[in-house]
């Protein structure tokens, strides 16, 4: 389990309050939906309907939004709720999971699962993201899955095929990826989001392989992530240039014997990839460079 103790002072506090947050339905095909956050940086969530049943993609970080979840769910469709899937471990995804019916299926790839009853250590690591409002978890309860996978699912709702799948580690050890065929759909947690992503729990040629098993194996059109505005496909393209280039940087850095802050200082993030100044989130996309060049210095280091 991570602790605050495992970063820097680069690393990108994200804000996930969820005060006042609406999440609004996006239908995307027929009976596959996005729900989008009015809160930029709070999750995003969806749900696929088919005839038997619904699955659901994540639980969200309090029992009001997944209440609110399942009411957007109610508006759509009296259809009964089947399965729930986590896109990873951390409380923004798995926090609601004990809102939910009891007859709903929860399901974890087998890395999350390993993490998921780590409730107090992770109710610790989440506090700074919600400012430190422990109101925010008020009523929240350890719920661990009821289906464990490894590399693939495949679930059938009835007319509505929903693949769920995990590629390896990008963000977490355990980042899986909810598919649906018929709408070219991904829900991508928190592989995606931003210019390019953030190896939380990985190094660049880790995320690097993740991205390129995602692009050979799905064809989509329309990725959800767990934090910002839906991408497409270019998006994952931009996101295998990041990561290819600071995987070459990299190597080039230790084979010249560079110092960590040495690396830190000549391996920029890039005009590809910058966002101007004026944008507010400029400071968090520089920290978040700042965090994958110093997590992949030390792990390729280490080999």
């Amino acid at each position: 389990m991570l602790t605050w103790a495992d970063f820097t002072p680069d690393f990108p506090v994200w804000k996930l309050h969820p005060a006042g947050c609406t999440l609004t339905t996006r239908e995307l095909a027929p009976g596959v939906y996005a729900l989008i956050s009015s809160i930029p940086g709070v999750d995003n969530a969806g749900f696929v309907v088919g005839e038997k049943g619904v699955l659901v993609i994540d639980a969200h970080i309090a029992i009001p939004m997944a209440r609110q979840i399942q009411a957007r769910v109610r508006e759509a469709t009296d259809k009964p709720m089947l399965f729930l899937v986590n896109s990873n471990y951390h409380g923004d995804h798995t926090f609601g999971n004990c809102a939910f019916p009891a007859e709903i299926l929860v399901i974890q790839q087998r890395e999350t699962a390993a993490r998921t009853p780590y409730l107090d250590e992770e109710l610790a690591f989440m506090l700074p993201a919600v400012n430190h409002d422990r109101t925010v978890f008020e009523g929240v309860t350890l719920r661990l899955p009821d289906i464990v996978f490894n590399d693939y699912l495949r679930i059938d709702l009835g007319g509505r095929i929903v693949e769920i799948h995990w590629f390896g580690p990008a963000n977490t050890p355990g980042d899986t990826i909810t598919y649906v065929p018929e709408a070219k759909a991904a829900w991508t947690g928190n592989m995606t989001g931003g210019s390019f992503g953030l190896a939380l729990e990985s190094d660049a040629p880790t995320f690097l392989g993740t991205l390129t098993r995602f692009i050979q194996t799905i064809e989509v059109e329309t990725l959800i992530p767990g934090h910002s505005a839906p991408l497409g496909p270019s998006d994952l393209w931009l996101y295998m240039l990041y990561f290819s280039r600071l995987t070459n940087d990299m190597k080039k850095a230790l084979s010249a014997g560079w110092t960590l802050e040495e690396t830190l200082e000549r391996i920029p993030m890039g005009e590809a990839f910058a966002l101007p100044a004026s944008d507010p989130r400029a400071p968090f996309m520089e920290g978040r460079h700042r965090y994958n060049v110093r997590r992949t210095y030390l792990s390729m280091r280490e080999r």
